[in-house]
């Protein structure tokens, strides 16, 4: 198809044609298996990504509602400290998802983060068309039953905690914040 002066013209008829993987490499790799590792890790990281964006979402709704804590005369103070306790959680959380910033910028060894994990694999497996390794499938087994956690809890926070206490907010008269519904 090409675009001239405003509409869609077609080149061509639409050709069929088959590719096949040039057999050059040692040990007969089965590209299928390939492909649907290399499939696997991508879903894996995409799953990972969309964890920390809602991690990052949070803390930004977090700092709204401090401040529109701070407006409502009313409310219980009590608001605060929930807010505080709801902030270390995702301190944790993220800290399971992507490490410990701290450790890793002194240097410092400690346990391979899920991010890290799935990361790794994802990056190792995308430009090849080896059989994964291993160390690879290990890899991405522990990183996706860390995920599959970690979701979980995330859920939990996002759905129980924050829900909770956005409505209490709410009762409280608290002005509105972004992604808070008023009831």
């Amino acid at each position: 198809m090409l675009l001239a002066n405003g509409s869609m013209q077609s080149l061509s008829e639409p050709q069929e044609f088959m590719v096949n993987a040039v057999p050059n490499l040692p040990g007969n790799p089965d590209f299928a298996a390939v492909v649907a590792f290399q499939r696997q890790a991508a879903e894996l990281r995409r799953r990972t990504a969309n964890a920390g964006e809602q991690i990052s979402e949070t803390r930004e709704k977090l700092r709204f509602m401090r401040v529109a804590l701070i407006e409502t005369p009313a409310a219980d103070p009590a608001l605060f400290t929930r807010m505080d306790e709801l902030g270390r959680a995702l301190d944790g959380l993220q800290t399971r998802l992507f490490g410990d910033n701290i450790r890793s910028g002194l240097n410092e060894p400690g346990v391979p983060s899920i991010a890290g994990r799935i990361g790794r694999v994802y990056g190792s497996v995308t430009s090849t068309r080896q059989m994964p390794t291993a160390t690879q499938r290990e890899n991405l087994h522990l990183g996706a039953q860390g995920l599959q956690s970690f979701e979980s809890d995330l859920a939990t926070l996002l759905d129980g905690d924050l829900a909770q206490l956005e409505a209490d907010l709410e009762a409280a008269g608290a002005p509105w914040t972004p992604g808070r519904r008023s009831r």
